[in-house]
């Protein structure tokens, strides 16, 4: 361990505390090296956070540790404080602002979900939707891959802002249907990372279930985040 750079260290402890904060602290005592990368502001400002566990027995020593990225100003933890405000708080504006600040530090989660928010909201009154953003649609299919995954998925317990439904409910996922992308002989197939198949679609017909798609699902990854203002 002692040959180890500190970057490798600073990737491993990182790790450590994405996946058990009472492991992070074990090893900071463990090994001098650790300890001395756990005390640097660079670590706190970059440690992984997306995937932070929020052990029950642990809310103390979970909430410094999102203090101290947060005040740092960790991307992942900015994001998350964003997310929370938005739809737990219901303070719509103040929250896409962190989550767009987020996305301008470097967070990628931050970079989609503040595109496909932007893609949402521009749904007209036909429940067409406009604002494309300059995402892939490979990128699209690995982000929602990510939002889905249980990981981040499943939170159910609070109500949702209803600006946010009341624009979620009018976007048409039932678009295709009626488009010529869907009457193609033979249909043509696109491969989802997870392996499923499904028609391709042309640009409209495939933003549109994206944007309902990730209004369906973005929800359920905001959770409680215990931060004293």
């Amino acid at each position: 361990m002692d040959s180890l750079p500190p970057s490798m260290l600073h990737k491993i402890l990182s790790t450590v505390a994405t996946m058990n904060i009472r492991d992070f602290g074990s090893a900071r005592i463990a090994f001098s090296g650790f300890n001395e990368v756990g005390r640097e502001d660079h670590f706190y400002r970059s440690a992984n956070f997306i995937y932070l566990n929020d052990w029950v027995d642990e809310v103390s020593a979970v909430r410094t540790f999102r203090l101290k990225c947060y005040r740092s100003g960790n991307p992942e933890a900015i994001y998350l404080r964003g997310m929370y405000e938005f739809f737990i708080l219901h303070l719509v504006d103040e929250g896409w602002e962190k989550i767009h600040l987020a996305g301008e530090r470097g967070c990628e989660l931050a970079q989609y979900v503040d595109g496909m928010l932007n893609l949402a909201f521009s749904v007209d009154q036909r429940g067409i939707v406009h604002n494309y953003p300059a995402f892939t649609r490979q990128h699209v299919d690995k982000m929602f891959q990510i939002i889905s995954s249980w990981q981040l998925s499943g939170h159910w317990d609070y109500d949702k802002p209803g600006m946010f439904l009341s624009m979620a409910e009018r976007i048409d996922s039932n678009v295709p249907r009626d488009c010529w992308c869907s009457h193609i002989d033979p249909p043509e197939f696109e491969v989802s990372l997870d392996g499923s198949r499904s028609r391709w679609k042309c640009d409209r017909c495939f933003w549109n279930c994206a944007a309902n798609d990730f209004c369906y699902q973005i929800h359920l990854t905001a959770r409680t985040w215990p931060i004293e203002d």
